[in-house]
């Protein structure tokens, strides 16, 4: 977790709290493009609105799962075809920005704990859970595709993006304790790219000064398919199960590529650090 800005003696308004906040932005390399543009800046104005109020971080963090988990199980249980079943992405679109402001909020009042990094992530990685099974109950209720190949395909996601969460933050981990430089997989908001890479804005050896902005537009582009923003905005096809199925089968793909390429790329590291 990252840790506490500066403190300043009176308390600053919500500009003054948004610019801090946008001064001390965390890492881009790799970084998708909706986390980038989007989520974190919505989370750094929720963050900034909310300092001088009573709520802490960690209500901040119980609220975003709230939206995300019950949007969830209604459109497991509950939710039909059309719509009003598209609430289902604006919600969780509006979860995943809480997700973002409950760590720069901590980071504001100083107040970063081990316990509040620990249920963030732990909430994390049920939601993965919960998406697809509720994807598969939804689904399964409201078409005639057949339930064991909708199985697999929510089955294939899952494992995908459960393996790129995980594997992210296991090798994270570890390469913190070889006391190396893990790289932006760590980062609370930004598990997207493979840690332990060159920094982006390090050009190698011969490499015209001018690629690197281009190279981290580029992998922040490729990026994009593995955000969860983009899966939550997904959720607005619900309406039209068909074209929502073609969508998530196309997310579930790139998951699974960009996933076998962080595998690969872990691996060579870790071995390299044996």
């Amino acid at each position: 977790m990252s840790g506490p800005l500066p403190q300043a003696t009176d308390r600053p308004g919500f500009r003054a709290s948004f610019d801090q906040l946008r001064r001390a932005q965390k890492t881009r390399k790799g970084v998708p493009l909706y986390l980038l543009y989007v989520n974190r800046p919505a989370g750094r104005a929720v963050a900034a609105a909310l300092r001088p109020t009573r709520v802490t971080p960690n209500q901040v963090t119980w609220a975003g799962a709230a939206l995300t988990y019950g949007a969830l199980l209604w459109l497991a249980l509950w939710a039909q075809p059309g719509p009003a079943a598209a609430l289902t992405g604006v919600l969780l679109a509006a979860g995943y920005v809480l997700d973002s402001a409950d760590g720069q909020l901590a980071r504001l009042r100083g107040s970063s704990s081990a316990y509040g990094e620990w249920l963030d992530h732990v909430l994390d990685n049920g939601r993965m859970t919960v998406m697809h099974v509720a994807v598969f109950c939804f689904l399964a209720r409201t078409t005639d595709y057949d339930v064991v190949l909708l199985a697999l395909a929510c089955g294939v996601f899952l494992l995908a993006s459960s393996l790129i969460f995980f594997g992210g933050v296991l090798f994270d981990q570890l390469a913190r304790n070889a006391r190396t430089d893990p790289g932006p997989a760590g980062a609370a908001d930004g598990r997207f790219a493979p840690a332990g890479t060159p920094a982006a804005g390090t050009p190698a050896a011969g490499t015209p000064q001018a690629s690197p902005d281009r190279r981290l537009l580029l992998r922040s582009v490729v990026m994009l398919p593995v955000d969860y923003g983009i899966t939550c905005l997904a959720f607005l096809l619900v309406p039209a199960p068909s074209a929502f199925l073609a969508v998530y089968l196309v997310l579930a793909a790139a998951h699974v590529v960009i996933g076998a390429a962080f595998m690969r790329h872990w691996r060579s590291k870790l071995l390299r650090l044996s």
